[in-house]
């Protein structure tokens, strides 16, 4: 296997970056070109443990290339892994219009410089279709075919059941034709003397028709019932018709949209007001419930909304300019969240970021900086810079005072300010 080595400063400094070849292959190549990159920070080795590697890129064609199964990490503390080009890395002739490497994990992302990437060509082999190769993607498509296929099962055994429950009614009603037939004979020959006889066989058979048509009618709304369900069921079945009127009378698997006129949601990011909600249910009490893109979900248990919605990421409540005499009214109840995310200007940290567990109604906080000064490329003394906050009621927070001082002087107002509050749960 031919194996290349490439070095980046994640930093992406101009003056960090070692000087980069091309990456080469050929159309057609695939599986047997590895790539060894090396990843530093400020020139030392970056620690990539628990990062994904993943290759991202634009073809000389425009199809677009995601590939997060190439990469394997070889020295995590050392910043070193491995990427062997798949072979859709290599259909298109020409430069790559950008190339480039990432390191994830979750949601968290940072990524290397671009690579000069150039494919030669191939006037041997014909046939090699160029298209765009996301691996998430692919995986995904698999997943579905085989949520298809176990489907096309299910409806395949749920027909046999009831082609033999037809076959039952198709033998009834043989039989009821030849009692009916018989019955004819029987009249036709005189057989029957007595006009009871005749009305008590008539009454018989007339009650076993009534049974075979309820039956046949009770198969047929089984049968089509069983069908409509597998439908709504299916992943892919689409936004369901209409605008959800609350996320508590969700009681199937499917996406639901809301808007504005939707009750029982919570405070969420951005300005929008509509969105999907997609739901996957157990039976129709119990399941999850989660609003795309948003990262909010909450559990639905024996018929009811549990506890509330919960995300991983922070809920932005508030955002301006807090100053001092200043009360912050925020987007929700502080009590709907486990703590609170302050981000604040002092004088010597003017991107100061602190956490708090959410306080009780009518208890005051403090929240503190300590910084030095520098005077003559020494440093000197120091700052103490302090904001003392109010919690008036479940939505209200007032910032009571922003002090500072300097060395042993008394403390005096300040400038420092309060610029968002996020909550998180």
């Amino acid at each position: 296997m031919a194996n290349q080595e490439l070095s980046f400063d994640i930093t992406k400094l101009g003056n960090q970056q070692e000087k980069q070849q091309y990456i080469v292959s050929r159309v057609g190549d695939g599986g047997l070109k590895a790539i060894t990159i090396s990843v530093t920070s400020n020139g030392t080795p970056y620690n990539i443990t628990d990062l994904t590697p993943i290759f991202e890129g634009v073809k000389p064609d425009g199809e677009r290339i995601i590939d997060t199964t190439g990469g394997i990490v070889l020295n995590a503390k050392g910043g070193i892994f491995r990427y062997i080009l798949p072979q859709q890395a290599s259909t298109a002739e020409g430069d790559y219009q950008q190339a480039f490497f990432k390191l994830k994990r979750g949601e968290q992302t940072d990524s290397t410089i671009e690579v000069q990437m150039r494919v030669l060509k191939n006037k041997v082999e014909f046939g090699i279709n160029s298209e765009s190769y996301f691996t998430e993607y692919q995986k995904e498509l698999e997943r579905l075919r085989k949520t298809v296929e176990a489907g096309i099962k299910e409806i395949n055994n749920s027909a046999d059941g009831t082609k033999n429950k037809v076959q039952n009614l198709v033998d009834t009603a043989n039989m009821l034709d030849l009692q009916i037939k018989s019955l004819k004979s029987s009249i036709g020959s005189n057989q029957l003397v007595t006009k009871s006889e005749l009305n008590n066989q008539i009454n018989q058979l007339t009650e076993q028709v009534s049974d075979f048509s309820s039956s046949l009618i009770t198969t047929k709304q089984n049968l089509t019932q069983n069908i409509r369900d597998l439908v709504s069921k299916k992943l892919d079945a689409g936004v369901r018709e209409g605008v959800l009127d609350n996320p508590a009378n969700i009681t199937s698997t499917g996406y639901y949209y809301f808007d504005s006129t939707t009750q029982g949601m919570p405070v969420r990011n951005g300005n929008n007001t509509t969105g999907i909600i997609q739901a996957i249910m157990q039976d129709d009490g119990n399941g999850i419930l989660t609003i795309l893109g948003s990262g909010l979900s909450i559990e639905k248990y024996r018929g009811q909304l549990y506890d509330r919605w919960k995300s991983s990421l922070p809920i932005l409540l508030w955002k301006g300019r807090g100053q001092r005499g200043n009360t912050l009214e925020l987007k929700d109840k502080i009590q709907n969240y486990g703590q609170l995310i302050i981000k604040l200007v002092f004088f010597t940290n003017r991107l100061a970021t602190q956490f708090i567990t959410v306080p009780d109604i009518g208890q005051t906080v403090y929240l503190n900086n300590i910084g030095m000064r520098a005077l003559n490329d020494e440093f000197k003394n120091g700052y103490l810079d302090e904001i003392s906050l109010s919690v008036k009621d479940e939505r209200h927070i007032q910032i009571l005072k922003t002090l500072t001082s300097t060395d042993n002087a008394i403390a005096t107002n300040s400038d420092a300010i309060i610029t968002a509050i996020y909550g998180i749960y």
